[in-house]
């Protein structure tokens, strides 16, 4: 059970962690969408419009939050049974109806989930298979975030990791010249706050990475204790792994769809499938596919 009023919370600003890892899913998308420099800047600019700093997900993982999902259900009288049994609860009619789904979707939202690939000859099933998952990661958050209201620690936590960005951007360039990375500062980015770097081949997007600057998680210890063993990251040695398709795999894997770059991709498709009143848990697979490409188009059409 945690306790932070016998704790002292301390930020580190000059302890960082320089991140730059490529985001998953990014490439099913553009296995069947061409996006070039000008489109990728609009992408860009959507998924920089976000307000939540996407740099949070990232301290809560490195905390040992693999689901970064605990976060919102932490309070004083919890224990990580007390909050496994929540979103175990939370998690389980998504369970269900991914059961329902066609057995090719299932076996490509696993496959996605588990690896970050698409299964062989399932191609077309990629699209409406992020589509999915995308869902499911936004209601469970929605429905945790309404959750969430009224837990102390719960709001001590988001409240102390802004606070730790803020302090660590506020910082970063005099911690950038005084690193001991010199002379070769330019290996640290410019910039703390995430930022997305393409690579084109022929005008067109071929691969794209993140980087950006973390710090710890000044209520680290406390987000340690609550995180179940099987929502842990890395996953303790004498702990299974969850089963494929079940609550704990679906609450430690479904969040990599949230990534703010996918998710933008993500929500242009969806906006334009609503908009030709396309449902995108519709049996059209090829009708789904050819619209991606519409949306992607008409989007950089509308966004000159």
């Amino acid at each position: 059970m945690a306790d932070t009023k016998r704790r002292k919370h301390t930020i580190d600003a000059g302890h960082y962690t320089v991140l730059a890892p490529i985001p998953p899913f990014v490439d099913v998308i553009l296995h069947s969408n061409q996006i070039n420099p000008q489109e990728f800047a609009i992408i860009e600019a959507l998924a920089m419009s976000y307000p939540n700093d996407p740099r949070m997900v990232k301290m809560v993982r490195k905390a040992g939050d693999a689901s970064a999902k605990v976060p919102y259900l932490m309070d004083y009288g919890e224990t990580s049974a007390s909050i496994l049994e929540a979103l175990r609860e939370v998690a389980e009619p998504y369970v269900q109806s991914l059961k329902k789904l066609p057995a090719p979707v299932q076996a490509t939202i696993h496959t996605l989930l588990s690896i970050n690939m698409v299964p062989n000859g399932c191609e077309k099933y990629g699209i409406p298979a992020l589509l999915e998952i995308n869902r499911i990661q936004q209601e469970m958050t929605d429905t945790l975030r309404g959750m969430m209201v009224g837990r102390k620690l719960a709001q001590e936590f988001h409240e102390s990791d802004v606070k730790a960005l803020n302090l660590l951007d506020e910082k970063w360039s005099k911690i950038r010249e005084e690193s001991f990375a010199w002379p070769f500062i330019q290996s640290l980015p410019e910039k703390s706050q995430m930022q997305y770097i393409p690579k084109y081949y022929e005008d067109n997007l071929v691969a794209m990475r993140e980087i950006c600057v973390i710090v710890d998680s000044p209520y680290a210890k406390e987000l340690k204790e609550l995180t179940p063993p099987v929502l842990q990251n890395p996953l303790p040695f004498d702990e299974p792994a969850p089963v494929t398709g079940s609550a704990d795999w679906l609450l430690r894997v479904v969040g990599k769809v949230g990534r703010h770059f996918t998710r933008a991709l993500l929500e242009i498709i969806s906006r334009h499938l609503e908009e030709e009143r396309i449902h995108p848990s519709s049996h059209d697979f090829d009708r789904i596919n050819y619209e991606a490409q519409e949306a992607l188009r008409l989007f950089d059409e509308r966004n000159p």
